[in-house]
């Protein structure tokens, strides 16, 4: 069996430690959640949602269309497992405590999760995706 030297073995376990304090420090570091500021068309129909700020207490300044307005009755965001998650609550006609919960995902630009439909107690995946400027 081969002796590692002192030397090495130091040197290993300082990369080592760099590599753990670097993966901590891209955990620790918070999410842009200005990234979900934009407005975004459901794939699968003709509903928008549209993100006009994030305040810094997470709530967010968002409308939502179905083409016309529905009314939204909460809307926030946080961070959860790396990702950046809008949550939206509509309170209307139709839309009885109907839900957004959507996750940004940079790759493709697009926010990705679940709507429930409360007034059928149903729930779909849905797939946002960011509309360009004109």
């Amino acid at each position: 069996m081969k002796r590692i030297n002192a030397h090495a073995l130091a040197v290993l376990a300082v990369c080592l430690g760099l590599q753990l304090i670097m993966a901590l420090s891209a955990i620790a570091q918070p999410l842009n959640f200005d990234v979900v500021v934009g407005e975004w068309a459901r794939t699968d129909g003709n509903y928008t949602i549209q993100v006009r700020d994030i305040k810094t207490d997470g709530s967010a300044d968002v409308g939502y269309f179905n083409p016309g307005k529905i009314h939204v009755a909460e809307s926030n965001v946080a961070a959860q497992e790396g990702f950046v998650k809008l949550f939206v609550k509509l309170q209307d006609k139709g839309y009885p405590g109907s839900t957004y919960t959507l996750y940004y995902f940079a790759e493709k630009d697009a926010l990705v999760g679940y709507y429930y439909q409360a007034a059928m107690n149903r729930t779909f995946k849905v797939i946002f995706l960011r509309k360009k400027a004109k």
